[in-house]
């Protein structure tokens, strides 16, 4: 009989996860407090395997992967590492070929524990939605997430993607535009100069997939109370036309208000919230991370998170002590509270955008 919920997690998953630039160290944090407020004993640890070459197939050309091995233990620029996006924000290191087999063999042993029957399966290293398939790009090496949900796709009819990072989930949103087989919902801002650029909400699928993907964007500092209304409308209309048989959720932390490259203004409980209601479907769901570049505050959102995916009851507000506990200074708390800015989403902007995403919904979702 299949665990209720399964964590990802294994020491070479974490060193791993570790080294991606801006992220150096943070998945070991989330980990260990994780680990400090007991959640463990909620449920089951599972050790990942690596993805095989043919798994990362169901996502990446074979090009680039082949350009991943060629750069194992080598470090310095080369003419084609632009055209495979390794520069700038996803700057070659070593060993990026096992490094990509490691992070997308979690989330497929985390779908594999939901085809496998687990309710619930957690792999906070996983999450990497910007990576396209024949390049790097955000932070993001390979799409752990399109190669999961392509597994998924060989058991469950119909897959529903959530995507609350504060970006755009627009590597997920690419690879399934034009399947009816997944929807893709993306929360994120969209702004001018805003990474990725992309998800209006004109942005809606292609061919045989149009309108099985929505895009609800807003603008700076929005609120806890607004996320989470047209969270809860947008999502439930969504589940009641598409009928999804499993979901995959990505919660980045970078959604969390003092994010240095975010712009929300929610807090993890705010979050909690909105996976309390995906949870209340009774469907078989993947949680995933993501972005989250305050790492103390990454931590603490994930740690949040886990004990209301494992239904832990009330959790201290006290920072238990651990390895990292210095980190959590000054306060040692795990609360995060919203800062005092002028929220730039009004009532009449986020409604016309629900609206949008309902016409589409009646007109292509028969």
């Amino acid at each position: 009989m299949a665990p209720s919920i399964v964590l990802i997690y294994s020491e070479e998953l974490l060193k791993e996860c570790d080294k991606i630039p801006n992220l150096i160290g943070r998945a070991s944090m989330i980990f260990e407090l994780i680990k400090a407020y007991g959640l463990l004993k909620n449920l089951v640890v599972l050790t990942p395997r690596k993805a095989l070459f043919e798994d990362l197939l169901l996502c990446h050309t074979p090009s680039y992967l082949h350009y991943l091995q060629s750069c194992d233990g080598d470090e310095e620029s080369s003419d084609k590492d632009e055209e495979y996006g390794l520069c700038y924000d996803c700057p070659k290191f070593s060993n990026l070929y096992e490094f990509a087999e490691v992070i997308a063999g979690g989330t497929i042993s985390a779908a594999e524990a939901l085809i496998a029957g687990c309710k619930f399966a957690i792999n906070w290293s996983g999450g990497w939605h910007h990576a396209q398939s024949d390049r790097a790009d955000g932070f993001c090496y390979i799409n752990d997430i399109v190669v999961g949900i392509q597994k998924l796709v060989s058991h469950f009819p119909r897959i529903l993607y959530v995507d609350l990072d504060v970006h755009h989930g627009d590597g997920v949103e690419n690879a399934f535009s034009c399947t009816k087989r997944v929807f893709c919902l993306s929360f994120h801002i969209h702004e001018a100069g805003f990474f990725p650029g992309t998800g209006s909400v004109g942005e809606n699928g292609f061919g045989s997939g149009k309108g099985f993907t929505a895009n609800f964007p807003y603008r700076r500092n929005i609120s806890g109370r607004k996320f989470q209304d047209y969270f809860l409308r947008t999502s439930r209309l969504v589940r009641e036309r598409f009928n999804p048989s499993v979901c995959v959720v990505q919660c980045g932390a970078d959604v969390i208000a003092g994010d240095p490259l975010g712009g929300a203004n929610l807090t993890p409980e705010d979050v909690s919230k909105c996976l309390k209601e995906v949870m209340s479907w009774d469907l078989p769901c993947m949680f995933l991370g993501g972005g989250g570049y305050n790492h103390p505050n990454a931590s603490r959102h994930f740690a949040t998170l886990t004990a209301t995916i494992t239904q832990s009851g009330e959790v201290s507000d006290d920072i238990p002590e651990h390895e990292y506990f210095n980190k959590y200074g000054p306060g040692f708390e795990r609360s995060i509270f919203p800062n005092n800015l002028n929220d730039f989403n009004t009532e009449e902007s986020l409604n016309e955008t629900f609206r949008t995403i309902e016409n589409d919904l009646n007109q292509f979702i028969k």
